[in-house]
């Protein structure tokens, strides 16, 4: 009888099989081995201390190097020679805003520290339509040589009449060497003696403030000197004469904005026309309201004509904004003719007209007051 605890003499357990299998038992070792290989030289890897970096020598030289001479430093460009150049207007007159010129009567002068360098024979006058010079005269003083010479033109500007007739207005006189750059020249402005003569009346303005400044003006050009590569800028020093203006216009503001604000309180009254026979009234309203439209129109024509066509000034802002409201009157007059004939509308046509007129009537006075605000400040 066969009991598992004696199995048949033919038969074999998989254990027995894998142990008597010479085959298997070679592969095992093998990798058996390979893994303690693989272990032994890890650790011994974790466990070696590191090798000291390698390092290079210089083969001793024959002899000891003689000391290299010392780098001079290089020398910073020497600074072009100067001259203190000031000037004191003595008049301004005829300022057109058509042609944005402005004529100027001044004193230019300069203080050089020798003869050759005198910057009032190199004058040109950037922004000149033309420019005379006369009286002019040089007198050695110490070793410094003064020179001034008197200046009488025509000078164009960058006139801003958006807030006009409260407008400000800055003149500028651009003067320029005519000859060196500011490599070989350069001013130095005189603002200790520099000024304007306090008597000048210019019709509607009035002298805020008066100012000279030395700026450095760049060309994109090398305006072919050979000595500058091609497609390098040149730069000029530039002396600046700056008088600031404030024109303060009431009269003028009056006369030209009276009959916008005509126009506005008609166009205010019509908003107040009822009758028991309203379509009658609704047109005599739109005829007001018509002839509001036409008198601002006709007013802004006549402001514009005055020379003052360069963007929209204060006075088309009043204007612009009468026509408006002048234009919601007749929109809301047109909505009430088109709904008077329905009674059951005639109570939100009511309520319709006073919201119309209440909110564009404050919206009206709260605009012209900033616009005005504006300007004046």
């Amino acid at each position: 009888m066969v009991t598992p605890d004696h199995p048949c003499p033919g038969h074999r357990s998989p254990a027995a099989l894998a142990k008597g299998n010479p085959r298997r038992r070679a592969c095992r070792r093998a990798v058996t081995l390979l893994l303690y290989t693989v272990l032994f030289a890890a650790l011994g890897a974790a466990t070696a201390p590191a090798a000291p970096a390698a390092t290079t020598r210089a083969a001793p030289a024959a002899a000891p190097a003689a000391p290299a001479a010392p780098t001079a430093p290089a020398a910073p460009a020497a600074a072009p020679p100067t001259c203190q150049v000031g000037a004191y207007v003595t008049d301004l007159y005829g300022l057109d805003v058509s042609p944005r010129t402005i004529n100027a009567d001044f004193w230019l002068w300069s203080v050089c520290p020798s003869a050759g360098l005198d910057a009032t024979r190199r004058l040109e006058f950037i922004n000149a339509t033309q420019v005379s010079q006369s009286d002019r005269s040089v007198e050695k003083v110490g070793d410094q040589y003064w020179s001034q010479v008197k200046v009488s033109g025509t000078f164009r500007q960058q006139f801003d009449l958006s807030e006009y007739p409260f407008d400000k207005q800055d003149v500028q006189i651009q003067v320029e060497d005519s000859q060196l750059n500011a490599s070989q020249f350069a001013y130095v402005a005189d603002r200790a003696n520099s000024g304007y003569d306090h008597a000048i009346s210019l019709d509607g303005f009035e002298i805020r403030d008066f100012s000279v400044r030395v700026v450095t003006h760049t060309y994109q050009t090398s305006f072919g000197d050979p000595r500058i590569k091609h497609g390098q800028q040149s730069r000029y020093s530039q002396f600046v004469i700056e008088l600031h203006l404030d024109r303060v216009d009431l009269a003028g503001f009056i006369r030209q904005a009276w009959p916008a604000y005509v126009a506005f309180l008609i166009s205010l009254m019509s908003y107040f026309i009822w009758a028991p026979e309203f379509l009658t009234v609704l047109a005599a309203r739109l005829g007001i309201l018509g002839a509001s439209l036409f008198s601002v129109v006709l007013s802004m024509r006549s402001t514009s004509l005055t020379g003052t066509q360069f963007g929209v000034t204060l006075v088309d802002q009043i204007h612009l904004a009468t026509l408006l409201y002048t234009l919601v009157g007749v929109g809301c007059t047109t909505y009430i003719l088109l709904s008077w004939a329905n009674p059951d509308k005639r109570a939100a046509v009511r309520r319709t007209n006073r919201i119309v007129v209440w909110s564009m009537t404050a919206a009206y006075v709260v605009a012209n007051a900033i616009s005005i605000g504006f300007a004046v400040t």
